[in-house]
């Protein structure tokens, strides 16, 4: 019989309490920052010629703080899947390093600062309570249920800047708890994390500070309907993979051919200013909210997801500070919206269901897209979200942004478990 160790348990619900309230000061924080950032950039256009130079101070200081350069979302992410510390100093550094790049106006997110930090600092904010497992079998087994704590710290605190920054709780811990690829530490005490998401969330509500998706009239689900989710998840399942392949591809080949990462970024930098000076893409700059509103809205222009895609691949994959999942929203809204010229239907809420299902293919965490779809735009829609996420996440191969999906791993567990068998 599984019994609780009381102190501990006590010890995980102060940590969740904090550690939430510090993830939802966190992402205002961010987003005060990275707002401000993006309206001197529109208000002061010139600074776009000033990008190569603010991608390189972006990692000079990421060298100033000890960081690894080619720090990512995945790499991030790898070392919570390995039970590594996350260092407190990733905290300010994603901070004003995507606040550099947004000046410039490079084509990135904030949403990656907000797990980075919450990384960082659910690491940072656990230390003091000295956590253990709150389960005595684990104490005994595993290192005095120290095992795992890293990481699990970790994830609780990515878990509440998210929430606090989507507002969206559930979604929030289904994407962290699939992150981990079901890490075991992580999801014994899910309880932990959902308390700190919704601690972050009821924070950030509070002030109303973070991105604040509009809302769409949703339909109800017809066969036409079913038939339009279709086409737009097939769509983005397939753009979604040419999307990630181009990302990690680019940032393959730039590790191959050279470690110089400021050459990379202000390279980076140079394209970004060549495309917007001449094709007048100054709208596509930034996280990408303002064309994120226009698809909801119905107001797109057919080919704006390639045109977001692609300066967001030249800004990802040369290494610029930032993250990649608001402009995934946007090109997925955009490209969802885009095949209404395919089945005739309504922008809004194809741009929604694009939305989910780019997300799903992109990040290989269905769940975790399904959700946060229905928290973002509302319950009513979690049919259209099922099958959109559905249709997206089952085709191709199950390899994203983050590495290899939970089905890849689930199968590559269970091949394991036969070899040990046959041996």
């Amino acid at each position: 019989m599984a019994v609780l160790d009381g102190s501990q348990v006590v010890r995980h619900g102060l940590f969740a309490l904090v550690v939430g309230a510090v993830g939802a000061v966190a992402s205002v924080v961010l987003c005060l920052l990275v707002n401000f950032a993006y309206g001197v950039v529109v208000a002061h256009g010139w600074l776009l010629y000033a990008l190569p130079v603010l991608g390189v101070v972006s990692l000079l200081l990421y060298r100033a703080l000890k960081l690894p350069l080619d720090t990512t979302t995945h790499t991030v992410v790898t070392d919570i899947r390995e039970d590594r510390e996350i260092s407190p100093s990733l905290a300010p550094g994603i901070l004003l390093g995507t606040a550099l790049s947004i000046l410039g106006g490079a084509s990135v997110g904030k949403e990656a600062g907000a797990l980075h930090m919450g990384a960082s600092l659910g690491d940072l904010v656990g230390r003091p309570f000295k956590l253990r497992s709150v389960w005595k079998a684990d104490q005994v087994a595993s290192d005095g249920g120290r095992t795992g704590m890293n990481a699990y710290a970790a994830s609780v605190g990515m878990a509440a800047a998210f929430s606090a920054l989507f507002f969206a709780p559930l979604g929030s811990a289904a994407f962290v708890v699939e992150l981990s690829r079901y890490k075991r530490e992580v999801v014994k005490h899910l309880p932990t994390m959902l308390i700190a998401c919704f601690v972050a969330w009821a924070g950030a509500s509070l002030v109303g500070i973070g991105d604040i998706i509009p809302k769409v009239a949703l339909p109800t689900l017809t066969w036409p309907i079913v038939g339009q989710c279709i086409v737009i998840a097939v769509c983005c399942s397939v753009v979604g993979a040419l999307y990630i392949k181009a990302i990690d591809g680019l940032q393959q080949a730039t590790k191959r051919l050279s470690t110089n990462y400021y050459a990379w970024v202000a390279l980076g930098g140079v394209i970004m200013i060549v495309l917007v000076t001449l094709f007048g893409w100054q709208a596509f700059e930034g996280t990408g909210g303002n064309q994120l509103a226009l698809a909801l809205a119905g107001k797109q222009e057919t080919w704006a997801f390639a045109i977001k895609a692609l300066l967001t691949i030249i800004c990802l994959g040369l290494w610029f500070r930032g993250g990649e999942i608001m402009p995934t929203f946007t090109v997925g809204a955009l490209l969802g919206a885009s095949c209404t010229v395919m089945t005739g239907g309504d922008a809004g809420w194809s741009a929604a269901v694009g939305l989910v299902a780019f997300f799903a293919s992109m990040s290989r965490c269905p769940l975790a897209a399904f959700l946060t779809g229905c928290e973002i735009f509302g319950w009513t829609g979690a049919p259209l979200f099922a099958l959109g996420t559905v249709v997206s996440f089952s085709l191709g191969r199950d390899v994203g942004y983050y590495g290899e999906g939970a089905t890849s791993v689930l199968r590559q567990t269970i091949g394991h478990w036969r070899n040990l068998k046959r041996s």
